[in-house]
């Protein structure tokens, strides 16, 4: 099996996503059997806890949502319009898995904890991203619920089990496959790390912490930490926890495929 792994996109308004079109476009030439999407494709800067006044004014919850959809349907329509280019060719429609792992930017998290804290508002603001991602042919897994792929564990983070607090995986990638102590897959965190075990008895365990799906420059993280990899993941011959592993760059993809 072959699977595309697209990261955090943290879209908001007036952020580029000329690399998602490009996503797109990529994921409809070489055909994966399987596209996971990691969470965190909404930024919801207008839901954040850690605004300053500054920061949050002229933020508004109706443009966090709506740059966040069309967004997806750029993702998607190179898939629409190559199926429909089938059909008028009569030949058989692409339709490849499609899984989204909701993450803790996401709506589906945001919405109700702003109902919780303003129960006020119940009735009033309910969360349809679900729906909407349904309605593109997605599984949606709940925020932290484990999704088991060929025995590889895909969550937007996976929980340190030593961890009282349910903290997320940290330190190095060796570290994170010890602690883990099977094959995962988690966004979260704006890095990129790569890791296989190799066991004796012939099991292979893999491990990707794979963060960032977006071209533009987060303020909190200053000048160096933006400095980082950003990409999606292409795993192939994905079985018994393990797979070939293709990192495919944000600029390679735009250069390539927009």
């Amino acid at each position: 099996m072959k699977l595309v792994l697209i990261p955090d996109a943290q879209v908001r308004q007036g952020v580029p996503t000329d690399h998602i079109r490009a996503a797109g476009n990529y994921i409809v030439r070489h055909k994966p059997d399987h596209v996971v999407v990691m969470g965190d494709w909404w930024d919801m800067p207008s839901l954040s806890r850690f605004n300053t006044n500054l920061e949050a004014e002229g933020l508004k919850l109706k443009a966090d949502l709506a740059a966040g959809d069309d967004a997806m349907m750029e993702l998607m329509m190179p898939i629409i319009k190559d199926n429909e280019k089938r059909r008028f060719q009569k030949k058989k429609r692409y339709k490849p898995k499609l899984t989204y792992i909701v993450g803790n930017h996401d709506p589906q998290v945001r919405i109700p904890r702003l109902v919780q804290e303003y129960p006020i508002l119940e009735g009033f603001l309910e969360c349809n991203t679900t729906v909407f991602l349904e309605g593109l042919g997605f599984e949606v897994v709940d925020f932290l619920e484990i999704k088991n792929i060929e025995g590889i564990r895909f969550s937007h983070y996976i929980q340190n089990p030593h961890s009282v607090k349910g903290a997320p995986l940290g330190g190095q990638i060796d570290t994170m496959l010890k602690n883990a102590g099977h094959s995962f897959v988690m966004g979260h965190q704006q890095t990129y790390k790569m890791g296989k075990h190799y066991l004796s008895d012939g099991t292979q365990r893999l491990g990707i912490v794979a963060g960032a799906f977006y071209d533009h420059e987060e303020r909190y993280q200053g000048p160096q930490g933006n400095r980082h990899w950003r990409g999606i993941v292409q795993l192939n011959d994905v079985k018994d926890g393990s797979a070939d592993v293709c990192e495919l760059s944000l600029d390679y993809l735009k250069r390539k495929y927009s």
